[in-house]
């Protein structure tokens, strides 16, 4: 690639994340030749996230694995890239960010990519407590040996993250309890069958789990309980949730809602400033999208679409929300947002093989759920894309395959 010209102050992008280093990559496919100045508060070049709480927590892939390109590949795409940096203001007016050290920045065009933190436990923690959450690569570094025979881990949250985590201790050996403050796992996230369903599975693995349980403190001796009960722990994990890092976009004056609110294409209030990824909060009154998105398509997606509004170029079709989850060997994907009021087609048991779940609004596929089948789950996407009228007893089942092995 020859060396772009010299169009100052080009793009900054504030975040060197998954979003971040997408956006970067895919500003240079769709032909941006200015500057590009990538910045991020992490000391490890742009990386993927979802990993760490799977094969990572595992040991069976490497950390150098999860990066999006080799550090050298950056400087071939001229990116120039800052690890190490912490951005401290943005100054919409002069066009400029502020660094940590006192520097200043210019931008024709700002890209926050400043993603999300793990939402914290905000009650008492006496000193000596060993309180863990999982974000990062240090994170994850921290976290790993913990998960080892014996260990007694008590995960706080049943949200995905917390059951990824489950599955990963009680693979690896540690007695684990998880617990929710919601009458079910996955909360808000999936439908009530399905998530009982996934309950089951981590039950029949030794995973005990506490419904219905609010945690008041936490101390060296473990967990404790608003009815007064000690869950004893070892280690506790904490996974109730991510808060999204829009404080910059706050201060600096542009519309904040749980996310720094966007439009269809990325960008915010201000022209020259665009969001993308897990910060972002996308509303399209033209189709009612009004959402923030923590997934790893979300961040491949908003950031070709940021990279061609900024080159001016037409906006790539929207994809369905796509998200997966490996526990105990099983891989599960969920396309579209499944709820309990959409029509249920099942086909498969979850506990005995491969599954597959169409959940139809009238005679449309809405969204879907399925566990050892992508194949199936990208026929049910372009179904999803299609939005057409379909014979709900007509819909693809499962095709025939060698038997699952279930881990133990």
């Amino acid at each position: 690639m020859s060396s772009p010209q010299a169009v100052n102050p080009g793009v900054v992008i504030v975040g060197a994340g998954q979003a971040g280093g997408r956006t970067a990559q895919a500003l240079r496919l769709a032909g941006y030749s200015g500057t590009i100045k990538l910045i991020g508060e992490e000391a490890y070049p742009p990386y993927e996230r979802p990993p760490l709480s799977k094969d990572i927590l595992l040991g069976k892939v490497a950390y150098e694995s999860l990066t999006l390109l080799p550090i050298e590949q950056w400087a071939q795409l001229h990116v120039e890239l800052r690890t190490d940096t912490r951005v401290t203001a943005i100054s919409p007016d002069s066009h400029c960010v502020k660094l940590a050290g006192g520097q200043s920045i210019d931008y024709g065009t700002l890209v926050l990519a400043t993603g999300a933190r793990a939402r914290p436990f905000l009650g008492p923690v006496a000193p000596g407590t060993q309180v863990h959450q999982l974000r990062t690569i240090d994170d994850a570094k921290r976290l790993q040996p913990q998960f080892a025979p014996g260990r007694r881990v008590a995960l706080i949250g049943a949200g995905f993250i917390g059951l990824e985590l489950a599955a990963n201790a009680r693979t690896l050996g540690a007695q684990v309890t998880l617990i929710e403050t919601a009458e079910r796992v996955l909360p808000r996230l999936l439908p009530t069958a399905f998530a009982h369903s996934l309950a089951e599975l981590h039950i029949a693995r030794g995973v005990e789990i506490r419904l219905r349980c609010n945690v008041v403190s936490l101390s060296p001796h473990g967990v404790h309980l608003e009815n007064g009960e000690l869950i004893p722990a070892d280690c506790v994990v904490i996974g109730i949730g991510a808060l999204p890092n829009d404080s910059l976009a706050h201060t600096a004056g542009l519309p904040v809602r749980d996310g720094i609110v966007v439009d269809a294409s990325g960008r915010t209030a201000d022209p020259n400033i665009y969001a993308v990824g897990d910060v972002a909060r996308q509303v399209d009154p033209t189709n009612g999208t009004d959402i923030r998105l923590e997934s790893w398509r979300n961040a491949e997606d908003q950031a070709v679409s940021v990279a061609a509004a900024i080159c001016g170029q037409h906006l790539p079709p929207r994809q369905p929300a796509w998200f997966w989850s490996d526990q105990y060997g099983r891989n599960i994907q969920i396309v579209g947002r499944p709820t309990d009021e959409l029509r249920l087609v099942e086909h498969g048991k979850l506990h005995s093989g491969p599954y597959l779940a169409y959940f139809l609004s009238g005679n449309v596929v809405a969204a879907a759920i399925g566990v050892d089948c992508g194949r199936e789950i990208n026929a049910a996407k372009r179904l999803i894309q299609a939005a057409v009228s379909v014979d709900a007893d007509a819909l693809p089942g499962l095709r025939a395959r060698p038997p699952v092995v279930l881990i133990s």
